[in-house]
C-alpha cells in the first residue's frame, strides 16, 4: 500500500525515483523532510492544530494550506462525501456583526464550506499462522474536510474524477493481461482513455473511461485510437464519463457511496478554515481516525524462537496477542555490535565491537548460532545476525544472560533488544483517552496547558517542567506527531446543544458567552459541517476469517492520530525494500506482475502440445539440443542463457518435456506423465493467479531470512479467484516482499541470476493452486565429487537449481526456484513479445 501526503504529486505519474532508499518518488524528499514540510505548513496556519485547537476545542486533525489538488493519502474506498454548491455565510458571524455596538464597518461575512470526503482504508494481511487472532492489518479512515465547493472548483484543469464523472460507475470485471480497445484519447492532465473491455464473467463488453495507470503501456509507443493494449492491473469498474464533461454528483447533501480510490487520486481542492487572525483561504482539515487503538499496542522484544519459520514469524504483544513479525527491525537499547560472530574461524577481539545507538534501523534480523551459521534447533539460536541498510552484517547476542555467559568483558554489552517496524508504540506513539486528560466528556479542553504538559512530560520524562511558550516548536511537534487521543469526534451533531453548553454559560474562556440567538447560530454553523450520522460511519477493520469490512457503527468517541505523524509512520512501516522508495517499489511490483504474466503466457503457449497427459508427444527439434551436465563432469557450474524453449526446459528441469516424470510436490508425488504436461498445469495455475492479483495484496516479508521473501503455501488462496464476487477487495496471497539486499530489478538483458521478479515467481509457484512446489533439498549420490558443497543444501539460487536438475529431475520439476528460472529464461528466446 502506497502512503503519500495529500499535496504531493501523484506517485504513479511522477518522474522516476532517486536510487536512494529514503527518497519519495512524488516529492523527491525523505519522509522526515516531508513531515517537516507539512508540520511547518500546519504551524503557519495557527489554529487547526492537534489535538487541541486554538479555541481549546478537541481537534482531531490539522489544517494544511496549498493551491495544489488534494489527493487521497492511500488506496481505499470513499464511503461518504458532501459537495457544496457554494460557500455559505456564517450564521454566528452575521449575528455578532449585526448586534455589535457601535456597528462595525460593513465587511464580508465569514464563509463556510461543508464539503468533505471520507475514505476508508483496509490493509489486512494474514500469513496463515493464526487466522483468527492474528492482527496484521492497518485499518483507518482519512478525512478531508472544509474542501472547496463546486463554484470555485468547476474551472480547475484537473478535477476529482469521482465527483465530476456522474454517479454511473460502470461495473466490469477484467483481469491483468486482458486486451482492451482504445476508443478515444484525452491527453489532458487527467491522463485517461475511453476503452472497450470484455467482462470475464459475462462475456459482455463495457465502454468507459479509465486512467492510463491501469494500462500496461510501453513508454516508447504512443497510444492511438483503435489500438489494442493490455490491462496492467485488474479492474472492477470504469468511469461512465470523462471528468471534463463535468457530470457532477449530488450537491449540498451528505451522500454515502462505495467508490474505490487509489493513492494519489485527486479528490478535491482546499477550501477555507478558521485561523487566529481570521479565515485562511486554500486550506483544509486533514484527519486520521480509527475505532480502536490496536495500531499502538505495545509489544515484547523479538525473540529468535518466534522467527525461526518464515511462515510463522511473529512478534508478541504485551497483552498476549500476536503481531506480524515483518519488516525492518529497530534497536530498542544502546548496544554493542560485533563485526564478526562471537566464536568463529578467527578470534573475536574488543576492536571488533562497536557501540550503536537505540533506534538504529536494520534491514533484517536473522537468528543464528554463535559461529554465525543457521541453527538446526531452537536451542542453538543464541545470536542475531543483523544486516544494516547498506547490506553490512553485524552480530549480537539475543539476550543479556547469553552475553554475560560469553565470559569476555568486551562482550558483556554485546546483546540487543529488537522490535519490528510494525511496533508503533516503541517508535514513540503515546495513546490517551480524553478522560485521562479532562474531567468532563464534552467538546472542550478545560486546561490545554495541563493537557500539553501531561502529553509532553510523559514523552520526555524530564524532571523540570516544560516551557509551553511555543507549542509548535520542533521538539513539541516531534512528540505530538506520535500522539493518539480518544475523544468525541467534532463531526457528530447529536447532543450538540449539551456538548457545547459552556459557550452558552460563558464557562469556556477566552471564548465569550453567547446569547441564545448567537448560540443557535453557532450550532447552525457547526451543523452544516457535521456528517457523522448521515455518513453512517462504520468500524474500520475486517472480520475473520472472511476478511470482509466490518459493518457495525463506529462509536462517535474514537481514536484520533496526529495525521502527519501517522502518514510518516505508515510510510516507514510499509516501505518494503530498503533500496527503494515505497512508490518505486510498488511501481516495480506492477511492472514485474505484468512482465511475469507475459512470460508465463508465452510458456503456456509453447506447452500447448502437452496440454493433455495422453496426447501424442511432439517430435523434438532436430538436432536435439544437448545440455552439458556441468557439475557431474567439471564439478563446477557456469550458468548461461539458452535461446530455445527445448534447451531451457532441459537446462532447468534436467529432462526434456517428453520425458515421463513424477514430480514430488507439496501435494505429494504426482502421477507419472510427460514432464511438459506437469509444467503446463503449473503455468495454467500461475497465469490465473498473476491475472487476478492486485498490488496491495503483496505484503511485507517476515524478518529473519536472508532470502527476504516467503509464502504460506498450504492455505492461500482458500477460495477460487472470482473477480465478480470478490471485487478485488480481498483477493491476495501471502507473499513477503522485503527482498534480500542482493536482489536486483528484473532486466531482460541480464544473464541468468536471481532478481526481485524471480522471487515473486518462486513464491507464487508454492501456492496450492499453481505448482505447489517445494524448496527442494539437494541430495547427491554417494561418492559424488562435491567441491562446492551443494549436497544437503536447499536448492536456492540459479547455481543450486542447476545442480538439482542434473541429479534429481523429479525434484527439479517441483522446485519453486527451478520453475521461476524456467519462466524467466523465456526472456532469452527471440520470440518473446516484450
Amino acid at each position: 500500500m502506497i502512503v503519500t501526503f495529500p499535496f504531493e504529486d501523484d506517485p504513479y505519474y511522477s518522474p522516476p525515483p532517486s536510487v536512494s532508499y529514503a527518497a519519495s518518488n512524488g516529492a523527491a524528499l525523505t519522509t522526515p523532510a516531508l513531515v517537516k514540510k507539512y508540520l511547518d505548513q500546519a504551524r503557519g496556519l495557527s489554529g487547526g492544530v492537534f489535538p487541541v485547537g486554538i479555541n481549546r476545542f478537541w481537534h482531531g486533525g490539522v489544517h494544511l494550506k496549498s493551491t495544489k489538488p488534494v489527493r487521497a493519502v492511500a488506496a481505499g474506498v470513499i464511503v461518504a462525501y458532501r459537495l457544496d454548491s457554494d460557500y455559505t455565510h456564517s450564521s454566528l458571524d452575521m449575528k455578532v456583526k449585526e448586534n455589535a455596538k457601535p456597528a462595525p464597518r460593513r465587511s464580508a461575512y465569514r464563509q463556510i464550506s461543508g464539503s468533505f470526503v471520507l475514505i476508508r482504508h483496509e490493509l489486512e494481511k494474514n500469513n496463515g499462522a493464526n487466522p483468527t487472532n492474528r492482527y496484521t492489518g492497518a485499518h483507518f479512515y482519512s478525512l478531508y474536510a472544509n474542501l472547496m465547493p463546486l463554484s470555485s472548483m468547476k474551472d480547475k484543469r484537473l478535477l476529482p474524477p469521482f465527483l465530476a464523472t456522474g454517479e454511473s460507475f460502470l461495473p466490469v470485471s477484467a483481469l491483468r493481461g486482458d486486451l482492451v480497445t482504445i476508443l478515444a484519447l484525452n491527453n489532458d492532465p487527467h491522463r485517461m482513455s475511453r476503452i472497450r473491455v470484455t467482462d470475464v464473467n459475462t462475456g459482455g463488453t463495457v465502454e468507459g473511461w479509465i486512467e492510463h495507470l491501469y494500462l500496461d503501456l510501453d513508454p516508447a509507443v504512443p497510444l492511438a485510437v483503435s489500438a489494442k493494449v493490455r490491462l496492467g492491473y485488474p479492474i472492477g469498474a470504469l468511469y461512465g464519463n470523462h471528468p471534463t464533461e463535468k457530470m457532477w454528483r449530488t450537491l449540498d447533501a451528505v451522500k454515502t457511496v462505495s467508490h474505490p480510490v487509489r493513492a494519489g487520486e485527486v479528490i478535491g481542492y482546499a477550501g477555507m478554515t478558521d485561523g487566529q487572525l481570521g479565515v485562511i483561504a486554500d486550506s483544509f482539515h486533514l484527519e486520521i481516525f480509527t475505532a480502536d487503538n490496536a495500531l499502538v499496542k505495545p509489544m515484547k522484544a523479538l525473540e529468535p524462537l518466534n522467527i525461526v519459520n518464515p511462515s510463522l514469524a511473529h512478534q508478541d504483544y504485551a497483552d498476549g496477542g500476536k503481531s506480524d513479525g515483518a519488516g525492518k527491525v529497530w534497536l530498542t537499547r544502546i548496544a554493542q555490535l560485533m563485526k564478526r560472530p562471537p566464536f568463529g574461524v578467527s578470534a573475536l577481539t574488543s576492536s571488533d565491537v562497536i557501540g550503536v545507538s537505540a533506534g538504529s534501523c536494520f534491514a533484517s534480523a536473522i537468528p543464528c548460532r554463535v559461529d554465525g551459521k543457521p541453527g538446526t534447533s531452537a536451542l542453538e539460536l543464541r545470536c542475531f545476525k543483523l544486516f544494516d541498510l547498506s547490506g553490512v552484517a553485524w552480530y549480537a547476542y539475543s539476550s543479556q544472560a547469553l552475553a554475560a555467559a560469553d565470559g569476555r568483558s568486551f562482550a558483556n554489552d554485546a546483546w540487543i533488544s529488537l522490535t519490528t517496524d510494525s511496533d508503533w508504540m516503541s517508535s514513540g506513539w503515546l495513546a490517551y483517552d480524553d478522560r485521562d486528560l479532562n474531567t468532563t466528556d464534552d467538546a472542550f479542553v478545560e486546561d490545554d496547558d495541563a493537557v500539553m504538559q501531561q502529553i509532553l512530560g510523559a514523552a520526555c520524562k524530564l524532571p523540570a517542567a516544560l516551557n509551553l511558550n511555543d507549542l509548535h516548536s520542533a521538539g513539541v511537534d516531534a512528540i505530538l506527531r506520535r500522539t493518539a487521543v480518544r475523544f468525541h469526534t467534532e463531526w457528530d451533531k447529536d447532543h450538540n446543544a449539551t456538548r457545547y453548553q459552556k459557550l452558552k454559560t460563558g464557562a469556556h474562556p477566552p471564548l465569550p458567552q453567547l446569547t441564545d440567538e448567537q448560540f443557535n447560530a453557532f450550532l447552525d454553523d457547526v451543523g452544516r459541517q457535521q456528517f457523522w450520522t448521515e455518513a453512517q460511519v462504520k468500524k474500520d477493520g475486517v472480520t475473520s476469517p472472511s476478511l470482509t469490512p466490518r459493518a457495525q457503527p463506529m462509536d462517535a468517541k474514537n481514536w484520533h492520530f496526529h495525521p502527519l505523524g501517522f502518514l510518516a509512520q505508515m510510510r516507514e512501516c510499509l516501505t518494503t525494500d530498503v533500496h527503494l522508495s515505497e512508490e518505486a517499489f510498488e511501481q516495480e511490483i506492477l511492472r514485474s506482475w505484468n512482465t511475469g504474466l507475459k512470460l508465463i503466457e508465452k510458456r503456456l503457449a509453447q506447452l500447448e502440445p502437452w496440454k493433455e497427459a495422453t496426447a501424442t508427444l511432439p517430435s523434438p527439434p532436430a538436432p536435439t539440443p544437448v545440455v552439458a551436465r556441468e557439475y557431474a563432469t567439471t564439478h563446477d557450474i557456469h550458468n548461461i542463457g539458452h535461446v530455445t524453449f527445448w534447451e531451457n526446459f532441459i537446462y532447468w528441469f534436467g529432462v526434456d518435456p517428453n520425458a515421463i516424470a513424477a514430480p514430488e510436490t507439496l501435494h505429494g508425488t504426482l502421477a507419472a506423465a510427460p514432464a511438459g504436461h506437469h509444467v503446463y498445469l503449473y503455468m495454467k495455475g500461475m497465469r490465473n493467479f498473476f491475472r487476478h492479483i492486485s498490488l496491495q495484496r503483496v505484503i511485507k516479508g517476515a524478518v529473519g531470512f536472508e532470502a527476504g521473501a516467503w509464502v504460506h503455501p498450504a492455505s492461500y488462496p482458500v477460495r477460487p479467484l472470482q473477480p465478480a464476487q470478490a471485487g478485488f477487495q480481498m483477493e491476495y496471497a501471502n507473499i513477503g516482499c522485503q527482498y534480500g539486499l542482493f536482489f536486483r530489478p528484473f532486466s531482460k538483458n541480464d544473464p541468468v541470476d536471481q532478481n526481485r521478479m524471480e522471487v515473486q515467481l518462486h513464491e507464487v509457484a508454492h501456492l496450492q493452486n499453481t505448482a505447489h512446489a517445494k524448496d527442494q533439498i539437494i541430495a547427491l549420490p554417494a561418492a559424488t565429487s562435491d567441491p562446492k558443497d551443494f549436497n544437503g543444501r536447499t536448492a536456492y539460487g540459479a547455481r543450486a537449481a542447476r545442480v538439482l536438475a542434473e541429479f534429481s529431475p523429479n525434484w527439479a520439476l517441483a522446485n519453486a526456484e527451478s520453475i521461476a528460472f524456467f519462466i524467466e529464461s523465456a526472456k532469452d528466446e527471440p520470440e518473446l513479445d516484450a
